[in-house]
């Protein structure tokens, strides 16, 4: 494994426990802080995509987004 391939493979395994450790903290809040983890994170991973130059992330989220919202809407 290359010098980049290890730095990567350590950024993404800290990245992972972070994130682990936030999901677990926003769940010991309640149902609500965990739904807004989990925005957070996807928002992140929509505006990353965006910002190099792929708009599929952010166009299925706000699909699924509207997907969700007509199911549990009257």
């Amino acid at each position: 494994m290359t010098t980049p391939q290890k730095a990567q493979q350590t950024r993404l395994a800290n990245q992972a426990e972070h994130y682990n450790t936030a999901q677990a903290k926003a769940a010991q809040q309640g149902p609500l802080h965990l739904v807004t983890f989990w925005v957070n994170v996807i928002r992140k991973l929509a505006k990353d995509a965006l910002e190099n130059g792929d708009p599929s992330v952010a166009e299925a989220f706000a699909s699924h987004c509207h997907d969700f919202f007509k199911r549990h809407t009257p």
